[in-house]
């Protein structure tokens, strides 16, 4: 038996986010209904002219710089020529020898730099529905704009996939290039591996993996095929060049077809668009997109701010809701503390809302003020998350909604013992089942103390003076 070494690189395809397709204008939606996002040129009919979509050109740069990458300032596209039921036109216009970005890398979570060897633009094809006995073709996803980021075979074991592709949508989403989300088909992967024995410099023969739908799909395709591999070279048995599908349900892959070469496409120049430059301005304009990246952020507010892995994970994703933690922060300096207001009063309010963080109007200052009068006791949960709701969506200043709706915490403990005492002798049956053990009484007591303060009791307070009266009064 031969120890072998695992050789693996990555071609993942990011839709971009454009509100329409690379070369027309039709929309991106998702989930319309099958053929009606197209026009005839994503479908590609005689006489038609693709016209450049520059957000997409704009948003792969962002892409090349975040990960980077030389940028080749004069693009050409070519057509990658193959005959396909979801392929219209019969060709696919893309970038082969001069693609947008090359040289570039992406950094692990350990320290370890995995090389990015290529980041080009192309159009997607359209999707295959398979049914019993025949197919169906919808064309809405031809043209959709597709950036394909090609690693160097650097990545050594399935489990380093995993963390690699992890780290690329964690960075595609925090520049706001894709969404990602690979339920629509925003993000897919194959993957090539090869294994060759220990210490051998030459790569072995590669295999192609298609149809895997998750990340961990990749890593256990993956590991099937280590296993695979490695049991038919103990064999003896040559590994053949070609493209596996991966089956989900029998954790097994199977082979589609052998592997075509780049000459199979017979690339040439596409005739119907220019030449393109990118100019000083656009790669400026996107280097300031891109600024400090998920893992030097990370580590930021991990050592400045003490924050949970748990919460960073969430700013690592909401880099504008990321912006505005720290904005409060200047003006509250407890940062776990407002870190738990953002995370949750503030979130809850927003999802309640089925918005966005975007359509937040509370300014940091003003929003420190519910987490500061919070902790200092002068406004309780209760009231607190009331101020909030009323100037979440105005921004309306805090001590003003405090002040006309009558919010400030009730503490004083002879204004509190009174309504105590009335809940006390108004609920005799709470009373009496409270002595009896069941702890929900008191509960319910505190329940009514709070109902009778229209929620602006000091729960501490109020609380400790309940269970002191009960106590005072046990029969």
């Amino acid at each position: 038996m031969n120890d072998f070494e695992t050789i693996i690189g990555l071609e993942v395809h990011a839709q971009l986010s454009t509100e329409s397709k690379i070369f027309c204008s039709c929309s991106t939606e998702f989930n319309s209904p099958p053929n009606t996002n197209i026009c005839p040129v994503c479908c590609g009919y005689p006489g038609v002219l693709p016209v450049f979509n520059q957000k997409v050109l704009e948003l792969a740069v962002r892409v090349s710089i975040a990960l980077g990458c030389r940028i080749n300032r004069t693009i050409y596209f070519e057509r990658k020529n193959y005959f396909y039921p979801d392929l219209p036109k019969n060709y696919q216009i893309s970038q082969y020898k001069m693609p947008l970005g090359q040289g570039g890398h992406l950094a692990l979570p350990e320290g370890r730099e995995i090389r990015i060897n290529r980041v080009h633009m192309e159009e997607d094809a359209g999707k295959l529905i398979h049914k019993e006995g025949y197919s169906l073709v919808d064309f809405n996803r031809t043209g959709m704009p597709l950036l394909e980021i090609v690693s160097e075979p650097d990545i050594k074991s399935p489990q380093e996939a995993f963390e690699y592709l992890n780290q690329l949508k964690l960075i595609l989403k925090y520049i706001g290039a894709s969404d990602c989300d690979m339920e629509k088909g925003s993000l897919r992967c194959d993957a090539n591996i090869s294994l060759r024995p220990a210490g051998q410099t030459e790569f072995g023969t590669k295999v192609e993996l298609k149809n895997m739908n998750t990340f961990r799909g990749v890593r256990a395709a993956l590991e099937y095929e280590v296993k695979r591999q490695t049991a038919a070279l103990n064999r003896g048995e040559a590994i053949i060049q070609e493209t596996r599908l991966w089956d989900s349900q029998k954790m097994a892959s199977a082979i589609m077809r052998t592997k075509e070469e780049a000459h199979d496409y017979r690339y040439f120049p596409e005739p119907d668009l220019v030449d393109f430059f990118i100019s000083d301005e656009c790669i400026d304009k996107e280097k300031s997109f891109v600024g400090e990246m998920p893992l030097e952020k990370q580590k930021r507010f991990r050592s400045d701010y003490g924050l949970t892995e748990k919460d960073i994970d969430v700013y690592l994703l909401n880099p504008r809701l990321a912006l505005f933690f720290e904005e409060v922060v200047r003006y509250y300096s407890n940062p776990r503390e407002v870190s738990n207001w953002v995370l949750g009063p503030l979130l809850e309010q927003v999802n309640a809302l089925k918005s966005n963080f975007e359509t937040v109007k509370i300014s940091a200052a003003n929003f420190s003020k519910v987490v500061k009068y919070f902790h200092e006791g002068k406004l309780n949960n209760l009231t607190a998350k009331k101020a909030l709701a009323l100037s979440i969506e105005t921004n309306e200043d805090i001590d003003e909604i405090i002040l006309s709706q009558n919010l400030a915490q009730v503490s004083s403990q002879e204004e509190l013992a009174v309504f105590v005492k009335e809940s006390i002798e108004q609920n005799p049956k709470a009373v009496t089942e409270y002595y009896q053990g069941k702890k929900e009484s008191l509960q319910f007591l505190m329940g009514q103390v709070m109902k009778k303060t229209r929620g602006k009791a000091n729960p501490k307070i109020a609380k400790e003076l309940l269970e002191e009266v009960l106590k005072n009064n046990r029969p």
